[in-house]
């Protein structure tokens, strides 16, 4: 098992035996990395870190669990909509109850992990002259700029200030250089948030451009999720005009629509709208039947969901955020608790609570693909892009409208009509986005991109400004005792 300590230190490992876990000394060390086939096994070390395949109670699961957990956990009120099993599940009850500390586990684990990645593909990028074949070389040099960028936007976005076009908020450190031995390690300071996101759109342009050629690039980061992600990051920067022409790209790729929103989860393979997925099997997944998203999110499991929704959120007075979900809606169907997941024929169980209930059906087993990026997240996303350039529009962009009423329709809801004026469509898309993408980690940075942006939104019942600074993690102490002055 692997054992780390701050990242600006120099990381001791124990050996490990599977390729996908990379060594991090050996990928610190600079002279591994001789060969395509060597470059090839850090890049898969890379993106077994990305996507959070689990290692041990200690590890963190990045894409795959926590970055998703702990946006879903900020947006929610302890006792209010929703319990937390602390018990089974220690470390996260912390974001339910908006006061992470420094010394938090989830907050240490994942910071971890995250800048343990950012400096293989650092080394990996460094060490590109060493592959032969060009085309080899452009393929490689793309994911590993991609899974930078991407951990950048992922990690800034819950480490950092919204961005709000200021260079003086300050976030993250901005490392783009391997740390391969005691020599080259420095005194870390904080980044601006702008100059994380001139990063990040650097890294995922330049991905885009390797990978275009790949299309779909057999599950791994491909031309379109660098598209997509920086489709997000621009609607994280309220940059409409550029989130639409990525958006585009993205919607007019391979992908389609599935004909109900729950045949887009649990599935051993991708579905037609999966831009990004995380791939599971029995031995190789994101956590056991005790940890990870299937466990925390459904009852299928040893113990039953850590994660639990409260009978005071399934009322008629809904708590802010909660989706609003109508009773012909097919994703909110109340139903029993089936007795397999094979029985689930419904997005979200909202029964009454009880140790074995369902909170979410999203995420029902751990040997299924994980969805990242969805088409319907794109197509939402696009219709708040071209609505905000042109609000006072008259009647609605038809295409915003078609964008909505695609995922409203096969969710057996009826079309929303032109005649709509532009704050009634904005009010039915934003419920759109909270009912679509609830447990997705999506919301949370959608209520800070909108505070930012003028708008009234708070976090659950708290009336807390999503903008407050309690919704920024903090650096971890093992970090502030490395770096001193790093976390003043």
């Amino acid at each position: 098992m692997r054992q780390a300590v701050a990242f600006l230190i120099l990381i001791a490992f124990a050996g490990c035996n599977d390729i996908l876990d990379i060594d991090a000394e050996n990928s610190l060390s600079g002279n591994i990395l001789v060969d395509q086939a060597s470059i090839e096994n850090a890049l898969n070390g890379a993106y077994y870190n990305l996507y959070g395949i689990n290692d041990g109670s200690d590890g963190g699961e990045l894409l795959g669990g926590d970055f998703k957990m702990i946006a879903t956990l900020l947006t929610r009120q302890v006792n209010l909509e929703v319990s937390w099993d602390e018990t089974n599940a220690p470390g996260y009850e912390d974001f339910v109850r908006k006061s992470v500390l420094e010394t938090n586990i989830r907050v240490e684990a994942n910071w971890r992990r995250g800048y343990e990645t950012i400096n293989i593909v650092n080394d990996i990028l460094a060490n590109l002259d060493n592959i032969e074949n060009n085309s080899a070389r452009m393929q490689i040099e793309g994911e590993a700029l991609a899974i930078r960028g991407i951990l950048y936007f992922e990690m800034v976005r819950l480490w950092g200030p919204q961005f709000q076009g200021s260079a003086n908020d300050l976030a993250i450190p901005l490392i783009v250089d391997p740390i391969q031995s005691v020599d080259d390690i420095g005194t870390p300071t904080k980044a601006s948030v702008s100059a994380i996101y001139t990063q990040i759109e650097s890294d995922l342009n330049a991905a885009s451009t390797n990978l275009q050629s790949l299309g779909t690039n057999n599950n791994r980061i491909s031309y379109f999720a660098c598209q997509a992600y920086l489709a997000k990051a621009a609607m994280q920067r309220n940059d409409y005009s550029a989130a639409e022409g990525f958006l585009n790209n993205v919607i007019g790729g391979p992908f389609t629509l599935e004909s109900r929103s729950f045949d887009a989860f649990n599935n051993p393979t991708n579905s037609g709208e999966e831009i990004l997925v995380v791939e599971q099997n029995a031995a190789s997944n994101t956590g056991t039947n005790t940890t990870g998203l299937s466990a925390f999110f459904s009852s299928f499991n040893d113990f039953g969901s850590t994660f639990r929704i409260q009978p005071s959120s399934l009322n008629s007075s809904f708590l802010a955020n909660n989706p609003m979900f109508s009773d012909e809606d097919f994703r909110a169907n109340i139903d029993s608790v089936s007795s397999s997941a094979d029985n689930v024929d419904s997005l979200y169980y909202l029964d009454a609570v009880n140790t074995f209930t369902i909170s979410s059906a999203k995420f029902l087993r751990n040997t299924d693909v994980i969805p990242l990026v969805r088409l319907a997240e794109m197509h939402l996303s696009r219709a708040e892009a071209i609505l905000e350039q042109n609000f006072t529009g008259d009647p609605i962009d038809a295409t915003a409208l078609a964008d909505v009423n695609a995922i409203r329709t096969r969710a057996g809801l009826p079309a929303l009509l032109d005649t709509l004026t532009a704050f009634e469509f904005y009010d039915s898309l934003i419920v759109e986005r909270n009912r679509e993408l609830l447990y997705e980690g999506v919301i949370f940075h959608d209520l800070k991109r909108q505070a930012a942006n003028g708008l009234t939104a708070f976090i659950t019942n708290s009336n807390l400004d999503p903008l407050d600074d309690r919704f920024i993690l903090p650096i971890p102490q093992s970090e502030c005792d490395a770096s001193p002055g790093l976390c003043n």
